[in-house]
This record gives structure tokens, sequence and C-alpha cells, in this order.
């Protein structure tokens, strides 16, 4: 696992940033530079997607992705702020579940949590059948053709049909070798058992990001995460799909500043006085 950060910053709490299936810390770089040297920034690559660290073999939940790094943020010696999108976004969810000392806030876009659909609902089972069929797909991906369309349905499950066709041969290239990886992923989260309620005991200032034009399944996952956090916020962004926090930062970006600079100012803690009638 590798990451960066800015190393001259003026201070307070780190910002640990945790990036979706198929991508790297790299996806932040311009969060990164709209927080320049006011605070410490690190956008870790989640195991797998370093080029070093290898996934474990079997699924058993989020602790194989989560615990490299919270063995990264007890280096920092601090609690951090926890930004985290889709399966980043679950990744920071096992984090503040499981060590919530090394967490001072959350901003999640739409985090992936499949757990929490109902399986006993018809409507929640037809949201997962388009994944469990990628998962599917991508299980032979021995066969270069099953690891294409394997990919390109995850693709276009997340940003919209036609999505896949219109990236260039180099770039369905790069992300179809990461097919492995992003199977991995879907494994580790669908195994993933902590239940909803579970998510009261979250103690921290939380933001919960949702694009009003993101997969019916994404929004709903980020509902359920939301009406589970005590005094957590939903913010919708019209207009906006899954992939926002790469394709329109100038929109997201804002919003994770905003949030840490409330928590970093104790706003939280502020009310405004009673107002008696005349």
């Amino acid at each position: 696992m590798s990451y960066s950060s800015n190393l001259h910053h003026l201070g307070g709490a780190p910002i640990v940033a945790l990036h979706s299936s198929a991508s790297n810390g790299g996806q932040w770089s311009a969060l990164a530079a709209d927080i320049d040297d006011r605070q410490r920034f690190i956008a870790i690559d989640l195991p797998g997607y370093d080029g070093l660290s290898k996934r474990p073999c079997d699924a058993n939940g989020m602790a194989a992705i989560a615990d490299p790094v919270i063995e990264h943020i007890k280096k920092l010696k601090e609690p951090v702020h926890l930004v985290g999108h889709s399966f980043g976004g679950g990744v920071a969810l096992k984090i503040a579940l499981t060590s919530p000392e090394l967490v001072r806030s959350l901003t999640l876009y739409e985090p992936v949590a499949f757990q929490l659909m109902d399986p006993t609902s018809p409507a929640d089972r037809h949201l997962l059948a388009p994944l469990q069929s990628i998962a599917a797909q991508l299980e032979g991906f021995t066969d270069a053709s099953n690891g294409v369309s394997g990919m390109s349905a995850f693709i276009d499950f997340w940003n919209g049909q036609g999505s896949w066709q219109n990236l260039s041969a180099k770039q369905q290239g790069k992300i179809t070798a990461q097919g492995p990886v992003v199977l991995s992923d879907l494994n580790h989260s669908m195994s993933e058992n902590w239940a909803a309620d579970e998510l009261q005991a979250i103690d921290v200032p939380t933001q919960i990001i949702m694009g009003m034009e993101s997969p019916t399944l994404a929004q709903r996952m980020s509902t359920i995460v939301y009406e589970h956090i005590n005094h957590a916020e939903l913010v919708m962004l019209p207009g906006l799909g899954q992939m926002a926090p790469l394709f329109a930062p100038d929109w997201v970006n804002p919003r994770i500043r905003r949030h840490i600079a409330r928590t970093e100012r104790g706003i939280g803690n502020f009310s405004w006085p009673q107002r008696n009638a005349a």
C-alpha cells in the first residue's frame, strides 16, 4: 500500500481519503489541491491497487481491506477526517465501526454496504442482481472475453449505459486488467455482515453525499446509512452521478471541505439562543 500527502501543512487533523473500485488514490488529486497546505492530506491506494500488495483469496467482509488502512492511520498518532467514495466509503464505515477512536469525522460519497439490502424484498433483490451477475462474469476472468464483458458491465452499471463504449481502447485495457481486484472488492463487500443498527454507535460528525442521477442501489444504500447514524447530514447533488468525485470535483469537494472545516471549528456544538415571543 502506498500513499501521498502534503508535508508542509498548517494544522488541523489529517485527512485520509479512500478511493472507489477500479481507481486509486490519484482520484483525489483535485481535493488534495483544494486542501493545499491547510491540513495534511493522505490519499491511500487500497490493497491490490498499489501494484505491490495482494488481496487475500478468501473474502470475509471488509476487514482485510480496512486493517492495513487502520495501521496507516495509527502511525499518524491522532484521529483523522475520513473521506470515502463508494467501495472506499464502505471501508471507511468498517474503520469507524471497529476503530472509532481513529476517526474524527466521516464524509462518505455513496458508501457501499450491500448487506443493508433486504434479501426478502423483491425490490432489493432486483437492485443487487446486476452486480451479482457482474461478479459471476468476473469469476471467469481467466478467459479474456469474460474480463472485458464483466468490466464493461461494471462500468456501465455505475456510470450509465454506454460509458464503456466512450472509453478509449487504452482506457478499456487498463480497466479490464483491474478485473480481479474489482471482483475481490465485490466479494469482500458482499460478505460483510454488520447490520444497520450498528451504525448508531458512530458518534462523529458524518456527512453522506449522493448524486441524484446515481443508480438506485447507490441511493438506497446511502439513505439507509444516513438514517441510522445519529445526527448525520445528507447532501443530495442534482444532475450528478456515482462518479461525481472524479468527474465533478468542483461540486463535491466544497461539500467535503465544508464538513471538515465545521468539525475543526467545533460548530457541531453550536446552538442558537432561545427566541422569546414578543
